[in-house]
């Protein structure tokens, strides 16, 4: 099944199998891995519906959450994922294909799926975390952002064989400017997370 393979896939490349990523690069239709990606979202949004609606709801670090809320989200959440993942990657290989015209963004963007479909449960098991440990979630949570920065740089420097200097540079300019955009945003609405925090809890 093209699923089973695809989080294989993923699982090599976080594994930081190099010849996955140069394999898996190679590929020429991005369709059946977004595809894949947003099915198995849709059963992972299909399986906390249920729990939490045999439950009678969820909770973090004692509080209610807010569940039509919860599921307004989860219902876009799936091909919301994808159209970041889509939106990240391609920056990181728009930042690669500026400082060489050779380089293309396709080659990132197959890897960047094929990682995504693992993300997806990772991220499923930090938000089942997160419902008894919120600590725990968070500690999770700062070392797949580690991972996921480690992964990118070595991604990076085997699909477009560049530099350790290049490599880095590709890697931390985007994240410089995510960085200014969300600190922009806190700047203009200080009461972001507070208000968002509002409405996801009872």
């Amino acid at each position: 099944m093209y699923i089973s393979k695809s989080i294989i896939d993923g699982l090599k490349i976080l594994g930081f199998d190099k010849e996955s990523i140069k394999s898996v690069s190679r590929e020429k239709s991005l369709e059946e891995i977004f595809l894949s990606t947003l099915f198995l979202n849709y059963v992972l949004v299909l399986v906390i519906f249920i729990l939490t609606t045999m439950t009678g709801g969820a909770s973090i670090n004692g509080r209610a959450l807010n569940m039509p809320v919860i599921y307004g989200i989860l219902m876009m959440y799936p091909f919301t994922y994808n159209l970041l993942i889509y939106l990240t990657y391609g920056l990181f290989g728009l930042m690669a294909e500026m400082l060489n015209k050779k380089s293309h963004i396709k080659p990132l963007l197959s890897v960047g799926f094929h990682t995504a479909i693992t993300y997806s449960v990772v991220f499923y098991i930090i938000a089942i975390i997160a419902t008894s440990n919120l600590m725990a979630s968070l500690f999770l949570s700062i070392l797949f952002i580690i991972w996921f920065i480690f992964t990118m740089f070595l991604s990076i420097s085997v699909i477009y064989k560049f530099s350790l200097p290049q490599t880095l540079i590709i890697v931390f300019l985007p994240l410089l400017l995510i960085s200014i955009i969300i600190l922009i945003l806190l700047f203009i609405y200080p009461n972001l997370i507070r208000s968002i925090c509002g409405y996801l809890f009872i």
